[in-house]
């Protein structure tokens, strides 16, 4: 796993900088309520409060608080749709802490908005690569896509043309 990222977020275009930065806050705050047994309340307005002032790009702060709480009160049902995309004989449980909580996010934001699939799979590969090796974001990547085809399949098959 490489070093935790904090304030650089890969993004190509200055518009989604807010969303991407929040994405990033997301995975970490994910990652934290699943540590620490913290609800999701809590972590988002330690967040809000002290965490996201110091990112740089601003962070758009409506769509974190929405990605955290949603992709946590989720987080059971989001599990039992990525476990069925994992290999024959994996379990949740051997995936990578962060792992989880980018595959968390992303499902929800597959499931909960309006975001085309190809946008979301591209926006969280960038954010795994800020915290893993090629190798791990492959899987990521492979996982997202089996879900997302079967959640948004006519998306999906759109995508593919």
């Amino acid at each position: 796993m490489k070093n935790n990222p904090t304030t650089t977020v890969r993004s190509g275009k200055a518009s989604f900088k807010g969303r991407m930065a929040a994405r990033l806050a997301a995975v970490q705050a994910l990652f934290q309520i699943e540590q620490t047994g913290a609800t999701a309340s809590t972590v988002v307005l330690e967040f809000l409060e002290h965490r996201l002032k110091q990112m740089k790009p601003k962070v758009d702060s409506t769509f974190f608080s929405k990605l955290v709480e949603g992709a946590w009160r989720e987080h059971e049902r989001s599990d039992e749709i990525i476990t069925g995309a994992l290999r024959s004989g994996w379990t949740l449980d051997r995936l990578e802490s962060v792992t989880r909580a980018i595959l968390r996010a992303a499902l929800y934001e597959i499931t909960e908005t309006q975001t085309p699939v190809p946008v979301i799979i591209d926006e969280y590969l960038n954010l795994t690569h800020a915290f893993f090796d090629d190798a791990e974001v492959a899987f990521v990547n492979g996982v997202l896509n089996t879900v997302s085809q079967k959640i948004r399949p006519f998306e999906s098959l759109k995508t593919n043309t």
